[in-house]
């Protein structure tokens, strides 16, 4: 195993002291995988204490059950001492800690016998009690010791090999799986934040379409996206192969990998259709002004997962506006239109929602030109610089006030019928011609409402 230069010199360090130093869990793992490491997570039997005393740059990043990050070079790298844990009362954290001197006890407490590696630094030995080396090459996931208990120990677990599943494209091995899906009521307890952090890397795995389908085949869903569980059996005909489910996990694997909000919004963006749903006489089924009721469930959703706020946002949008339905015979106003109520910024967002989309369909490559005559168009519209928001006009709030209009909502009303106006016409967007315009829609709407 390669070991980085920085790694080496704790080593030495903690050596010189007198302590051991390993290379523990996903860096031994994957390179076991043949899967270059990005970080090294070190365990030693030195207590925090003590590595604090012996280096002089740390953060007490989990102090209180022995974790230290060490500064060195430029890098931040965890240390953590041995330790071996008691009970999980609360499903989550051990009712207490104790340091060990034996990292064969530290390796026992692990979920997986593939994170039960590690590697010594000191004299380049690999120890795998737990077979984890076997799992690894035949790609299986496995618990150490009683699934039933590694899970009730903490049932983030069962998500994890779901994680695990969608990252490395390994199978859950038989026991491990029947103990998943016999616990995994537990996930309830667990905090939003958790479930939240795993179930992103699940989606961002390379093999999220497999980690998804083990969260529906294992019951996991109802526990923690009961809106996605929802989307199961409900099929749509026409050009779809899939039902709702299906064709959101697939949407989410035809989605850039390494773009969060994107895989979110491909999974999330037809959560409103059973609840939309309509079938008419002759059988055809509808699902109108979905897109808008799914992005009040996705917005619900992601709160109560606890999503940061901009996130939620640049997740919403993409929902919402993912039915347009371009046709050769959409007009340059009708563009503009588009262009102003999508927003130029979240135009590429948009049509890369939509390519996930008709890609989840039925898993076909999409034809080079998809969208391409709208993004041309678009492009065009763009460089003439025309006015598509209220920003854009060549007229404001303070100068309709100015004209001698009133402030109140009634100025807004105006001033979005302006823009309308040169959504249609960009001719129409000067001074000249919008005051005189705003005066007349000014007494019009007085007239009209007394």
């Amino acid at each position: 195993m390669h070991v980085p230069k920085n790694v080496l010199t704790i080593n030495t360090i903690l050596s010189a002291a007198g302590y051991q130093c390993y290379i523990v869990g996903g860096a031994v793992r994957n390179d076991v995988a043949g899967i270059p490491p990005t970080d090294y997570d070190l365990a030693t039997d030195a207590t925090p204490s003590e590595i604090q005393r012996i280096f002089h740059r740390t953060v007490p990043t989990g102090i209180d059950h022995g974790t230290v990050t060490i500064l060195l070079g430029g890098e931040q790298y965890e240390i953590t001492t041995f330790r071996t844990e008691s009970t999980y009362s609360d499903s989550r954290h051990p009712d207490r800690v104790e340091f060990s001197s034996s990292i064969e006890e530290d390796l026992s407490r692990r979920d997986f016998s593939m994170n039960a590696l590690a590697w010594n630094i000191s004299d380049a030995r690999l120890i795998d009690l737990y077979d984890g080396v076997k799992a690894i090459r035949a790609g299986r996931i496995v618990a150490i010791g009683m699934p039933e208990e590694r899970f009730a120990e903490d049932p983030l677990r069962i998500l994890r090999a779901c994680r695990f599943s969608a990252q490395l494209g390994f199978v859950i091995e038989d026991k491990t799986r029947q103990a998943a899906a016999g616990l995994c009521g537990s996930l309830t307890g667990i905090s939003s934040e958790r479930v939240r952090d795993e179930f992103n890397k699940l989606i961002t795995g390379e093999y999220c379409a497999q980690g998804l389908f083990l969260l529906r085949d294992l019951g996991i869903l109802p526990h923690i996206l009961p809106e996605l569980h929802r989307c199961t059996g409900v099929f749509q005909k026409g050009s779809h192969s899939f039902d709702v489910f299906e064709h959101s996990v697939y949407s989410c694997e035809g989605a850039e990998q390494s773009d969060l909000v994107l895989r979110l919004a491909a999974l999330f963006h037809d959560l409103g259709k059973p609840a939309s749903v309509k079938e008419a006489e002759d059988g055809t089924l509808s699902f109108h002004r979905h897109e808008i009721l799914g992005a009040e469930i996705t917005e619900n959703l992601m709160y109560r997962l606890k999503y940061p706020k901009q996130t939620i946002r640049e997740v919403l949008h993409p929902i919402r506006q993912h039915m347009f339905n371009y046709t050769d015979e959409w007009t340059d106003a009708a563009v503009r239109r588009f262009l102003a109520r999508v927003g130029k910024d979240h135009i590429e967002k948009l049509f890369m929602l939509r390519r996930a989309d008709a890609y989840g369909l039925d898993r076909r490559p999409l034809p080079l030109n998809y969208l391409s005559v709208l993004q041309r168009r678009i492009e065009e519209v763009l460089a003439e610089e025309n006015a598509l928001s209220l920003k854009d006009l060549k007229v404001n709030g303070r100068d309709l006030m100015d004209l001698g209009l009133p402030s109140g909502p009634l100025l807004g009303v105006i001033l979005d019928q302006l823009l309308e106006t040169v959504l249609d016409d960009p001719g129409m967007n000067s001074r000249e011609k919008l005051l005189p315009l705003a005066g007349n829609l000014y007494e019009e709407l007085r007239s009209r409402d007394s």
